[in-house]
């Protein structure tokens, strides 16, 4: 059978990898509510979006989480 894929954007890594989800993208340091980076910062959503769909390619890898940095979400505090 098959289904729709998934992945999840998560900001709570080590609550995500107990959940098992088939796919998962943790962008490092970002905050409870900011799971795609702070208002207005259109490119960084676009980027984290980008990066999760791509891993959609991928074979799925229930636990585990893909960690990633954004550099500039820490830029503009």
């Amino acid at each position: 059978m098959r289904g729709m894929s998934t992945v999840l954007i998560t900001v709570s890594p080590e609550a995500s990898k107990q959940m098992r989800p088939p796919r998962a993208l943790y962008p490092k340091d970002f905050e409870i509510g900011n799971a795609v980076g702070r208002p207005g910062m259109a490119e960084l959503h676009k980027r984290v979006l980008r990066d999760a769909l791509s891993l959609i390619k991928e074979p799925p890898r229930p636990g585990e989480v893909i960690e990633r940095e954004y550099p500039e979400y820490g830029a503009d505090q």
